[in-house]
């Protein structure tokens, strides 16, 4: 056996050990519970096939106001993007005490992309990547802070589709 193949092992059994040794921490101390994450997860708005479907499972019924206090920009540059496997979006707000926020797109077969529940902890600007289908596109931001909707809409045109 040589030294190279010794260390290879070495490597890989003190990475699955620390791996192993990580996830039983974590489970035992309550993180990590199956049924809760799964009680809180909003499947009817990720299967919802329209951009109303997901708001109304997601967020519920409030007044919808586009104000300035949200704003979100689209990769770069913001209105054409060569590749939607890999789309960045960063959102900016002055709302206080936002409660959740979503992306949605909506051409791609499921428009809800991301849904974010807010703590007070929780600090804005906010850059995350997302799948867009080829062609034309909105993407729109939700957020809701207090009993109020607040609405960001951009259009997008991508080349070359993402997998969705």
């Amino acid at each position: 056996m040589s030294e190279y193949s010794i260390n290879r092992q070495r490597r890989d059994f003190i990475k699955k050990t620390i791996s192993a040794s990580t996830l039983a921490m974590v489970a035992a101390s309550g993180l990590i519970l199956p049924q809760r994450v799964l009680a809180h997860w909003p499947t009817d708005a990720f299967t919802a096939e329209t951009v109303e479907d997901v708001l109304l499972a997601l967020l519920g019924q409030a007044d919808t106001t586009q104000d300035q206090m949200l704003n979100f920009s689209v990769g770069k540059p913001p209105v054409h993007v060569v590749d939607g496997q890999s789309v960045t979006v960063e959102i900016d707000s002055e709302l206080e005490d936002i409660e959740r926020l979503a992306i949605l797109v909506d051409n791609n077969p499921f428009p809800l992309v991301m849904s974010l529940d807010f703590s007070s902890n929780v600090l804005l600007p906010l850059r995350t990547r997302i799948k867009v289908v080829e062609g034309d596109s909105k993407i729109i931001v939700v957020a809701r802070a207090g009993n109020q909707l607040y609405k960001l809409t951009h259009d997008i045109r991508v080349d070359t589709g993402g997998a969705v």
